[in-house]
């Protein structure tokens, strides 16, 4: 009986996928050879882009080239195309529009357009991938659209990115180099890959606040950052050097990855007030006016190492109770004490092979020989250790005897070395 109907299941779907493609062979045979682009066909000019006003459908992959097109151009008319729309390297062209264009089954790319200012796809809603790259002229695009998979825009002068607020599911958005995007507001609530947003106007506004779940998610040079329905993030968080000053994600449960909030010069609160896990490293370096780090306090599990690093004189981990890498603390201020993450360390709750916590006035190093299993410590200027460091803190060596186990103790706390320490964490995680 189970195969009778796992069987009728088979023939209903492939009676299905016959129908669908014989309707897309129907609907591809219906449309007019005047309509069907060949594959070695270059648009250079406004006469070629005419001869297609006729058609609501164009199949085939519609190529714009050249210094043919000048001032403005248009498609007028088509309403689909079945293939690609791109736009390259037609170094004359300062406008264009397409206005009647409702969906693209392949990508739309507009890429080396110089002197273009707009790009108008005012009925434009799908679209499987676009890539708009490298037109420093432009101040406007555009859209209604609804759906798309991955949006790249890289190398504009675009001011906002209005035209694409209204997606809520895309798998890659990647906004970078956009030297004058001043907003981002997003209704964006699923991204199955990464986001990323980097390297634009220091001024640029961020907000996500529709933002529900996320793969990836990496910001760098915006001015503030707004995620206030994220609850979980399945791979890496990051915020790096950028000019925000506060974070709170209060609503974020889970970091499947890493998370590293490193560089940040005028970060002065991070929220993350129900965190309860974090997959990866727990990276928090270098954000000098970060004096109080005290938003994790549900924090219960690191699956890497623990590394914060910076000008802080409260680390508030009450919840933390498993480490499963290192920890490396270390801050300038001398009114931060280090008890109870030794207490953790002790306890056996930070399980990597080296734990260093120091402030202004102290420190303890305790690193496990991957031979012989001893530890070695110190606190101040007194020390003593044994054996040699297999993982955790990125350069150390140690060995029997008080005056190079001191010496191993300077190694840590030198700058040369600490900043070492952070930009080799900084790039495993970029």
């Amino acid at each position: 009986m189970q195969f009778k109907t796992s069987l009728t299941s088979a023939t209903l779907l492939a009676a299905s996928a016959h129908a669908a493609s014989s309707s897309s062979s129907n609907a591809t045979s219906s449309v007019p050879s005047s309509c069907s682009i060949s594959s070695s066909a270059t648009v250079t000019a406004q006469a070629d882009l005419d001869k297609y006003s006729g058609c609501q459908t164009l199949v085939g992959d519609l190529s714009i080239s050249g210094t043919g097109l000048s001032g403005s151009a248009s498609l007028a008319n088509v309403k689909t195309i079945q293939g690609d729309l791109i736009i390259n390297n037609a170094t004359m062209l300062q406008g264009f529009s397409a206005d009647s264009l409702q969906t693209i089954s392949g990508s739309l790319q507009l890429s080396l357009l110089t002197l273009l200012e707009t790009a108008s796809f005012g009925s434009l809603q799908e679209v499987e991938t676009i890539v708009f790259q490298t037109l420093p002229a432009i101040s406007t695009i555009s859209t209604n659209l609804k759906s798309v998979q991955s949006l790249t825009i890289g190398d504009t002068s675009l001011e906002s990115i209005d035209g694409f607020n209204n997606l809520e599911n895309v798998n890659d958005l990647n906004v970078n180099n956009n030297k004058n995007l001043q907003t981002i507001d997003s209704k964006l609530q699923s991204v199955a890959d990464s986001l990323d947003v980097s390297f634009n106007g220091e001024s640029a506004d961020v907000s996500f606040d529709s933002l529900v779940w996320a793969n990836n998610i990496t910001l760098r040079d915006v001015s503030s950052a707004s995620f206030e329905s994220l609850q979980k993030v399945n791979a890496s968080l990051g915020f790096f050097s950028n000019a925000i000053q506060s974070l709170n994600l209060s609503q974020l449960s889970n970091v499947g990855g890493s998370l590293s909030i490193i560089s940040n010069d005028d970060l002065t609160e991070a929220s993350f007030s129900n965190l309860t896990t974090v997959g990866g490293g727990f990276v928090i370096a270098n954000n000098t006016k970060l004096m109080q780090i005290d938003g994790f306090r549900k924090l219960q599990s690191v699956g890497g190492a623990v590394n914060v690093v910076g000008n802080f004189s409260d680390l508030e981990l009450s919840g933390l109770k498993s480490v499963k890498g290192g920890a490396d603390i270390e801050t300038s201020s001398s009114n931060f004490t280090c008890d109870n993450l030794k207490k953790l360390q002790q306890q056996g709750a930070i399980q990597g092979d080296s734990f260093v916590c120091k402030n202004g006035a102290t420190s303890t190093s305790i690193q496990l020989s991957s031979t012989s299993g001893s530890q070695s410590s110190s606190t101040g200027s007194a020390s003593s250790s044994s054996g040699s460091s297999s993982g955790g803190k990125a350069a150390s060596s140690t060995s029997s005897g008080s005056s190079k186990s001191k010496g191993a103790a300077a190694q840590f706390a030198s700058g040369s070395s600490f900043m070492g320490a952070v930009a080799a964490v900084a790039v495993a995680l970029l």
